[in-house]
């Protein structure tokens, strides 16, 4: 019996074997993709041409000309692995590279093929290949258009390429807001005083001279080095070495540098950042104006930050009532300021921002200006902002003031707002109002019971009588009694009336303007380099 059993399971067991024996092994597709197109290549989807749909992504990011990767197509039963392809490609620009004729040609792929995307400009520009075949056709090509030529080469093959030395650093060509950055491994960057970057590109060796070119292989410029240590282009143009890349200032930079105020206000500090400088008001009393360092050539030449200490009387009463009753005397302190700063030059003031910060009223106020507020015509609209802060009765109000083109106010708004919070002033002042007067004591008149009827006190505040006790309404500038009606009557003294010009629910950014790129050079900001 244990004999036929063992019988049977050995039996058993060969089946199995048998069974699994006619199972199809699966099979996967993997290919080289190179990138000889002479463009940047953004998509690309190889799918079977029984697909209906562009179902695969094959590129991450950008795949650059020169470049190869490998990838895979899937994997499949031995009987079921596709015969034919079809092959869906997308340029930098996100348009279809190659005709929509030779995406629907149907390719035939094996494991291990190599699949070129050539110039579209070629008759055949797909190319099915071997490994072998790919190397006799295009090892040419790859010596000629790597980006990064010095990459991987030693020290041998390096010195073959020629002594750039005298061209790499950083040079900042004169007359237009951007550097060059040459670096010994034959890559170069530009970059414009924004922080926007074009590149890295690939350095060429003439011997005489050198060779930038973009990553496709355009030759962007070619430069010589001059007795005087600069760089030239054919042009004449000069490149200056510099030590460093100064950019324009941004609201994110460290406020690093420290000046002191002028006239009377030498023990006043505030704080700014590297990329700007400080110096002296000469029209203006007590006040520091700042300015980008790097500002010419750009539109950020129309732009300034200026900081002031200036005389007021008449508002000091008024101011310490509270914030209810301060507001209106800050909205006249503005108005007054702006007029007077800038004139006929002064289009419209609109919006407003108090603020009660506890030692001091702050007003915000926003403005359209004339464009020959500048020397030079700028074709964008010029804004301003403009805030005036009230530290007590000092005899001095600050009035911090920013211009610059629409497209860049934001930006000098905000770094001027950073200073700000460095300003060492303070004057120990608090905006909390007055108390309430006490209630005046009864005179024993009994005439005056059940008589209602509003009175001054001997500080020209308002009182109402109301037959039975003494109620306060109002100090003196925040109303007055009809001397027809004998009625209480809300008012401001001056008799004048913001309502229409300041508003707090304005948005001063609604219409922040098209900037940089839309008003200077081109449509990219770069100047004809680009």
């Amino acid at each position: 019996m244990k004999k036929k059993l063992c019988l049977l399971l050995a039996l058993v067991l060969a089946l199995l074997a048998l069974s699994g024996c006619g199972e199809e092994q699966e099979q996967t597709v993997s290919v080289t993709l190179a990138n000889q197109s002479g463009h940047g290549i953004t998509s690309i989807s190889i799918t079977p041409s029984t697909s209906t749909e562009w179902d695969t992504e094959l590129v991450d990011g950008t795949f650059m000309d020169g470049e190869t990767m490998d990838r895979n197509l899937g994997t499949y039963k031995e009987s079921e692995v596709p015969d034919t392809w079809n092959i869906l490609v997308y340029g930098e620009d996100n348009t279809i590279l190659y005709d929509t004729s030779v995406d629907e040609v149907d390719f035939q792929i094996k494991d291990g093929d190599y699949i070129v995307f050539d110039t579209p400009e070629e008759a055949i520009s797909i190319i099915i290949c071997t490994a072998d075949e790919y190397e006799t056709l295009y090892a040419d090509y790859e010596a000629a258009s790597n980006e990064d030529l010095a990459a991987g080469l030693d020290a041998e093959e390096v010195a073959a390429l020629g002594d750039i030395s005298g061209y790499t650093g950083c040079w900042r060509l004169d007359g237009e807001p951007f550097y060059f950055v040459i670096n010994e491994d034959f890559e170069w960057i530009a970059i414009n005083l924004y922080g926007e970057q074009i590149g890295p590109g690939y350095v060429v060796n003439e011997d005489e001279n050198i060779t930038l070119c973009m990553e496709d292989g355009t030759e962007l410029v070619s430069l010589w080095q001059t007795s005087y240590g600069d760089l030239s282009d054919a042009n004449g143009n000069t490149l200056s070495s510099s030590d460093y890349i100064m950019l324009l200032p941004t609201p994110e930079d460290d406020l690093n540098q420290t000046s002191t105020f002028p006239g009377g206000f030498t023990n006043v500090t505030i704080d700014y950042p590297i990329q700007m400088e400080a110096h002296e008001q000469p029209n203006v009393s007590n006040a520091l104006s700042f300015n980008a360092v790097m500002e010419d050539g750009t539109d950020d030449y129309y732009s300034n930050i200026m900081i002031a200490f200036q005389p007021i009387s008449g508002f000091d009463p008024y101011m310490e009532k509270g914030a209810a009753s301060a507001k209106p005397y800050m909205v006249k302190m503005l108005d007054d300021f702006m007029k007077s700063m800038y004139g006929s030059y002064l289009l419209k003031s609109f919006g407003s921002d108090f603020k009660d910060n506890g030692d001091y009223y702050s007003l915000t106020g926003y403005m359209w200006l004339d464009g020959s507020v500048f020397a030079g015509d700028p074709s964008q609209p010029v804004r301003g902002c403009m805030e005036v802060r009230y530290y007590g009765p000092t005899g001095y109000a600050l009035v911090a003031t920013t211009i610059a083109l629409e497209g860049r106010i934001r930006n000098y708004f905000d770094i001027c707002n950073n200073m700000l919070t460095t300003l060492s002033y303070s004057a120990g002042w608090s905006t909390a109002p007055k108390p309430v007067p006490a209630q005046p004591v009864y005179s024993g008149d009994t005439g005056d019971y059940g008589t209602a009827y509003y009175w001054y006190d001997e500080d020209g505040d308002v009182w109402y009588w109301n037959g039975y006790e003494n109620e306060f309404i109002s100090y003196g500038s925040d109303g007055y009694i009809d001397t027809d009606s004998g009625e209480y009557m809300e008012n401001n003294d001056a008799g004048w009336d913001y309502s229409d010009e300041y508003y707090d629910d304005y948005d001063p950014w609604s219409d922040p303007g098209d900037g940089w790129d839309d008003y200077a050079y081109d449509d990219e900001g770069w100047g004809d380099y680009f």
